[in-house]
C-alpha cells in the first residue's frame, strides 16, 4: 500500500512539474501561420540595411504579413551583427548561410543575395512607386528604417558625446575614402577633397565640425590643420594606410588651390612614413574596406545625424543612413528638442 502511494505521489509531482516547465509545450501561434520569406545581403552595413528594410516591407506587402528570414553573415564588408548594435526586430528572423538550409525548403519565396536600392527591390516585387490609397516608395523606405532601433547601449554613448560636444547645433561631414578608388576609376573622375576643406572654413569661426571618414590619414590630415577643437572625431582610428597620406597636399598646395574646387589634390612631397610618391592623385584612393568596428560606425552616423548642417560623402549609401537617421530623429525621436542639451 505504501509503495502504491508513493508511486501515485510520484506521477502527480511528475505531471506538476511538467505542467510548470514553460519548455514542456511551446504555445502555437495565434491566427493563420503567416510563413516567412528568406532574404541575403553581404554588403556593407548601409546597403545591407535597405536590403533588409526592403523586404520587410515585400513579406508585409506581397506575402501577406509573412515574416523575414534575413541572412546576415559577419564578412570584411560589415564586421559585425544586426544585433549587437540594433534591437530585435518584431517578425525579423536572422540566419547565417551555415544554417539556412533548415529555412530554404520551408520559405514562401527564396531571394538572392542583394546589393539593390531599396526602391529597385520593391519594383521588382511588383509594389507601385506611387498608388492611390497606398504609401510611395519614399515613406515606405521611412517607415521600414524607423523600425531600426540601436542597442541602449549604443544610443547612451551617441547621447553622451552629443550633449558634451553640442553636436545638435555644429555641423557634419562625411568623406568616404577607403574603397572609392575603383568606384571612381569606372566614372573617370576623382573625389573632390577640397571640397571638404572648403566647408570647414565656410562654417562660423566658433562652430565646430565633426568628421565621419574611414581611414586614419584623412582624420589625421584634418586634425593636423584646424586642431580637435575645430574638428571633432568619435575615436581616432587606429588603421594605417600607406598607399596615400591627404597630410601632403596641405603642404604641398596653396590656399588657393585647395580651396578650388576644378583642382585634384596631388602629392608633391615623398617620405618612407608617408609612402606618398610625387605626382600620386591623393583623392583616387585603395579599394580596401572601413576600417572602423561597426560600433564605431553606427556611432559616426548617429552622432552626425544630430548636426545641424550635414555634407554627405560621394556615392555614399552610408551618408544616406546619415540622413534618414537625421529625419527620423528630429521628426519622431525627440533628437534636438527643447531640453536634449
Amino acid at each position: 500500500m505504501q509503495l502504491l502511494l508513493l508511486l501515485l505521489t510520484g506521477l502527480l509531482l511528475f505531471r506538476h512539474m511538467c505542467a510548470d516547465n514553460p519548455t514542456a509545450i511551446v504555445k502555437p501561434y495565434d491566427g493563420p501561420d503567416p510563413g516567412y520569406i528568406l532574404a541575403e545581403s553581404d554588403s556593407g552595413l548601409s546597403n545591407r540595411l535597405r536590403v533588409l528594410a526592403a523586404y520587410m516591407w515585400v513579406g508585409e506587402a506581397r506575402f501577406d504579413g509573412a515574416h523575414l528570414a534575413f541572412v546576415w553573415d559577419v564578412n570584411s564588408a560589415c564586421t559585425g551583427h544586426f544585433l549587437e548594435i540594433f534591437q530585435p526586430i518584431e517578425k525579423v528572423v536572422f540566419a547565417t548561410n551555415s544554417s539556412r538550409y533548415v529555412l530554404d525548403k520551408g520559405a514562401k519565396i527564396v531571394y538572392e543575395n542583394s546589393w539593390a536600392v531599396f526602391h529597385w527591390t520593391l519594383q521588382q516585387n511588383g509594389i507601385p512607386r506611387n498608388k492611390f490609397g497606398h504609401p510611395t516608395w519614399g515613406q515606405i523606405e521611412y517607415s521600414m528604417h524607423s523600425k531600426f532601433y540601436p542597442t541602449a547601449a549604443v544610443m547612451a554613448k551617441v547621447v553622451d558625446y552629443v550633449k558634451a560636444h553640442n553636436i545638435c547645433d555644429s555641423s557634419a561631414m562625411h568623406i568616404r575614402l577607403t574603397d572609392m578608388s575603383q568606384h571612381m576609376k569606372k566614372k573617370k573622375k576623382v573625389v573632390n577633397l577640397a571640397s571638404y576643406f572648403e566647408f570647414v572654413e565656410s562654417r562660423p569661426k566658433d562652430e565646430k565640425v565633426y568628421l565621419l571618414t574611414d581611414n586614419s590619414e584623412t582624420q589625421q590630415a584634418f586634425l593636423d590643420k584646424y586642431g580637435p577643437q575645430k574638428i571633432l572625431v568619435y575615436q581616432r582610428i587606429l588603421g594605417k594606410q600607406r598607399t596615400f597620406d591627404p597630410r601632403a597636399s596641405l603642404h604641398a598646395l596653396s590656399d588657393q588651390q585647395l580651396f578650388d574646387s576644378s583642382s585634384e589634390i596631388v602629392a608633391s612631397t615623398y617620405s618612407d612614413e608617408t609612402a606618398v610618391k610625387p605626382g600620386t592623385i591623393l583623392s583616387q584612393l585603395p579599394s580596401d574596406h572601413r576600417h572602423t568596428s561597426l560600433e564605431h560606425t553606427l556611432i559616426d552616423i548617429l552622432i552626425a545625424a544630430h548636426s545641424k548642417e550635414f555634407k554627405p560623402g560621394i556615392f555614399s549609401s552610408l551618408s544616406d543612413l546619415v540622413n534618414m537617421f537625421k529625419q527620423l530623429g528630429r521628426k519622431d525621436r525627440g533628437w534636438c528638442g527643447t531640453g536634449y542639451n
